[in-house]
């Protein structure tokens, strides 16, 4: 898939379909985490028949690889799941940098450079 480059506002007016989709994702991983801290006790249990995934972390997994999915057909960047932090390409000043959004933000208001990560992070 080409690479997607954003313009602030682009990336402003997708932050609605976004949001709900990247909380979803760190419910998903939460719930995820909490059946695989069983991990050992279903692989002793595997060989009484009982070592299968549940239904629910069966389910989760399954929304977490949809939404992933989207978050890359929409060529956004997923830095950080458990705080929902994200990156859409953007060109400024003839090179590509990153817009960094993450949940609980109004709105895209900081970049950084590819190499520096959200350490890098400036306001617009």
């Amino acid at each position: 898939m080409p690479e997607r480059l954003y313009s602030v506002d682009e990336a402003n007016a997708l932050l609605p379909q976004v949001q709900p989709v990247l909380e979803r994702i760190r419910q998903t991983e939460a719930v995820i985490a909490k059946d695989s801290g069983l991990a050992a006790v279903r692989e002793k249990a595997s060989q009484n028949g009982g070592g299968t995934p549940t239904v629910k972390t069966l389910a989760a997994s399954r929304q977490l690889q949809k939404d992933l999915a989207q978050i890359a057909e929409w060529g956004i960047i997923l830095r950080d799941p458990s705080i929902g932090l994200i990156d859409f390409l953007h060109e400024r000043k003839g090179k590509t940098v990153c817009l960094c959004w993450k949940l609980g933000e109004p709105r895209v208001e900081w970049w950084h450079p590819i190499e520096t990560g959200i350490a890098g992070r400036t306001h617009l």
